[in-house]
């Protein structure tokens, strides 16, 4: 059962980390000034590495 938990957790974390990835990009495209928004791109794609070895440790169990 916890490791159930642990997937839906790490597939959670992943997805929030893509969403904020693209609308990072969205912003950028639309011509936002990004300089503030740089340790949000690197804390999303923190999230999505995370994410990603926590889907793939639990698979491999």
């Amino acid at each position: 059962m916890k490791s159930k938990w642990y997937l839906i957790s790490s597939i959670f974390q992943a997805l929030i980390g893509l969403i904020a990835i693209i609308f990072f990009i969205i912003l950028a495209v639309n011509g936002e000034v990004m300089t503030k928004w740089i340790i949000t791109l690197f804390l999303a794609i923190a999230y999505v590495v995370i994410g990603t070895i926590g889907i793939i440790d639990n698979i491999k169990k």
